[in-house]
């Protein structure tokens, strides 16, 4: 085998490397090596902007019947370093036991407002309702499970205040389940590179198209400026793109960190990452096309570069890995192995050492311990999750599929159509 490799690489030249790895220089060295960099540099410059402790914030809670997750949720925004804070709960859907816990502590004073809805309408018409009973300027939107850092209101909240242009912000969401199992240990290394430095990277170039709807800060009055939610899946992007077109700038802050529990089996992973890849070609590729016609009236090249790099490093890159392979095959034969696999060790380096800035930077106990799922990492990445984007966007433009999702009431679905 090493005699196979030296005699590969002997007949590597600079001249035929980009040739042969085209589809490393296209995707992958772009998306790991260059913005990796770039967030080093920023890192030693950035440095946190707190809110004032005066200033009063709205939380927008949104969840089903979940009466752990809501519990810690509260817990934790109880002990925020900002006081003045006016927590707003909407449980989409019946849950007794939830319901009568939400109403205990709206008695004690430790949430402001519980509205409990008997039947589920979905995320989107959740957030439009208790965006109602928000008094402040300022909201932090998150979901029902997630579980913030002690000064975590205060720092997304300072961001949103560096400028008066800048409409949200998203912040750094990690995963609190990293440790019950394989699937969440992997998510929690994709969720360092994808958010913790991709949207940092994203946000540094002004191309940031998604405020997580698991954590994130608005202007309210930029939010019904651009009339609220519209019905996902995809609506945290959604909104976040109807904000960018509006003229609001979006930010990212990774001092401003919260954790939130991922799926921890390959089905219900599958089953979620099924609905959120569906909604780039639902949204990006049909509801928001404009941005790519220069001819429109309010056309901005920011905006359709913004759009160009989510389609390239998804929605292109899913499919050119596919006409990868078959080029490998019918180019080199047999040593295509060698080329596909010296293709995944590339990869495996610039991901681990992805893993280690990550973790330095943005330390968290337990952290270091991912490095023992990388090897595993690779294949997730490289095979399972392209697999998953494939079947998502094939699905999405032959069928339209996510207008089925489940993860919204079929009557929203009907309704929704007939537009």
């Amino acid at each position: 085998m090493l005699d196979v490799l030296e005699a590969y690489w002997r007949q590597l030249t600079p001249a035929n490397v980009f040739v042969i790895y085209w589809f490393y220089f296209l995707f992958e060295f772009p998306r790991f090596v260059l913005s990796s960099f770039a967030v080093a540099i920023n890192a030693l410059f950035h440095r946190p902007r707190l809110a004032p402790p005066e200033l009063r914030v709205s939380v927008l809670l949104v969840g089903m019947n979940d009466v752990a997750g809501l519990r810690n949720t509260l817990g934790s925004l109880l002990e925020q370093t900002h006081r003045r804070l006016e927590i707003v709960v909407v449980q989409d859907g019946a849950g007794r036991e939830m319901y009568a816990y939400g109403k205990a502590a709206e008695r004690r004073g430790e949430i402001a407002r519980y509205l409990g809805t008997d039947v589920r309408s979905g995320k989107a018409a959740a957030l439009n309702l208790g965006l109602r009973y928000c008094s402040s300027e300022y909201l932090v939107v998150a979901d029902i499970d997630t579980s913030f850092d002690r000064d975590a209101v205060q720092v997304i909240v300072g961001e949103l205040l560096r400028a008066p242009a800048i409409g949200a912000v998203s912040g750094e969401l990690g995963v609190r389940n990293d440790h019950h199992g394989i699937w969440p240990a992997l998510q929690s290394i994709e969720y360092l590179s994808n958010i913790t430095i991709g949207r940092q990277f994203q946000s540094m170039m002004g191309i940031l198209v998604i405020v997580s709807g698991a954590f994130g800060a608005f202007r309210r009055s930029a939010i019904e400026a651009v009339g609220g939610w519209d019905v996902g899946p995809g609506d945290d992007s959604n909104l976040t793109t109807k904000l960018r077109l509006a003229g609001w700038r979006i930010r990212f802050t990774p001092h401003a960190r919260a954790l939130t529990d991922v799926p921890e089996t390959m089905g219900a992973l599958w089953r979620q990452r099924l609905r959120w890849n569906r909604s780039l070609i639902r949204n990006r590729w049909r509801k928001f096309r404009q941005v790519f016609n220069p001819f429109q009236r309010r056309f901005s090249l920011l905006e359709m570069l913004a759009a160009l790099n989510q389609i390239w490093f998804n929605l292109v890159q899913t499919f050119a890995y596919v006409a990868y392979v078959i080029y490998a095959v019918l180019t080199f034969g047999w040593w295509a192995i060698v080329v596909l696999a010296t293709l995944h060790l590339m990869m495996f380096v610039f991901e681990a050492l992805n893993l280690l800035q990550g973790v330095l930077l943005h330390p968290r106990p337990g952290r270091w311990g991912l490095f023992a799922y990388l090897p595993a990492a690779n294949v997730y990445d490289a095979l399972f999750m392209r697999a998953n984007r494939l079947h998502a966007y094939l699905s999405e433009l032959l069928f339209r599929a996510s207008y089925r999702d489940s993860f919204y009431p079929g009557k929203v679905h009907r309704a929704q159509e007939q537009f």
